[in-house]
């Protein structure tokens, strides 16, 4: 099924910034229609019982999360859709496959600041062709068939190949009004040893605006703790592990560290 971003879209300017690293910054991405039926999922799915909704799945992220499965269908899914990929891959200049790892994350007041890293990561998902033709759907990262982190599949027979992520993407929704001193930005970074506490830029928390960027070897970044309720879509796509290889060498490919997710 076709999307027709152009229903969907609020028709608002993307700025496509240069410090400290490449990125695109929106405000006003969706109509006020769609955003609404956002925040309306949003909610029902933070408040759902524990195994339905919001679990606290990621070691050494101080956040609740929500994962988006294969065969989701809801008022997320124009993330998933090959017309939305396209565009973030013309807008950003990174190829991008089908295969996406994406989840809804909810921090509490206070909940403590990430560490700053670029998400130059691999991903795990079940074997399909990671050259798609510009309809395809999208393969979403589906952890009963394998660990995102590791590939380890549970049933014998699972075929699966190694990506890396190519472009990450924050969508900031159901936050309220922001002002300084909130806090609950994402702190962009000129390098992973300045402390956390000193961004190179900030990227507030606002309502209906998106954060897009490459992952590349200096893309560093990370949460910052936050007054109030912090709320966001975060969404990888990825690229074959021998282009991202071949562009900066597989030693810049960032393991994952044991037991955490980011």
């Amino acid at each position: 099924m076709r999307t027709d971003l152009n229903q969907l879209l609020d028709g608002r300017r993307w700025l496509l910034r240069e410090f400290p690293f490449r990125h695109i910054w929106a405000e006003s991405v969706f109509t006020p229609t769609r955003y609404e039926q956002m925040i309306a999922e949003f909610r029902h799915l933070l408040g759902a019982p524990d195994g339905n909704g919001f679990q606290r799945n990621m070691p050494g992220y101080d956040a609740t999360g929500h994962s988006f499965r294969p065969g989701y269908r809801g008022s997320f899914d124009v993330f998933f859709s090959a017309e939305f990929r396209r565009l973030m891959s013309a807008v950003s200049g990174a190829p991008l496959t089908c295969d996406v790892d994406a989840g809804l994350h909810h921090h509490k007041p206070g909940a403590r600041s990430g560490r700053v890293h670029n998400d130059l990561s691999p991903g795990w998902f079940p074997a399909r062709s990671s050259s798609p033709s510009p309809d395809a759907t999208v393969n979403l990262s589906d952890s009963t068939q394998c660990n995102y982190q590791s590939g380890a599949t549970q049933e014998s027979g699972v075929e699966v190949v190694e990506m890396v992520r190519a472009l990450a993407l924050i969508y900031y929704l159901d936050n309220g009004p922001w002002f300084p001193g909130h806090g609950g930005e994402t702190g962009l970074y000129l390098s992973n040893t300045v402390p956390v506490t000193e961004p190179a830029a900030l990227v507030p928390p606002k309502d209906n605006s998106m954060l897009a960027f490459e992952c590349t070897p200096r893309s560093f970044h990370t949460y910052l703790e936050s007054r109030r309720p912090r709320n966001s879509l975060v969404l990888w796509w990825h690229r074959p592990k021998e282009d991202a290889a071949g562009r900066w060498g597989e030693q810049a490919i960032a393991s994952w560290p044991r037991g955490q997710r980011r």
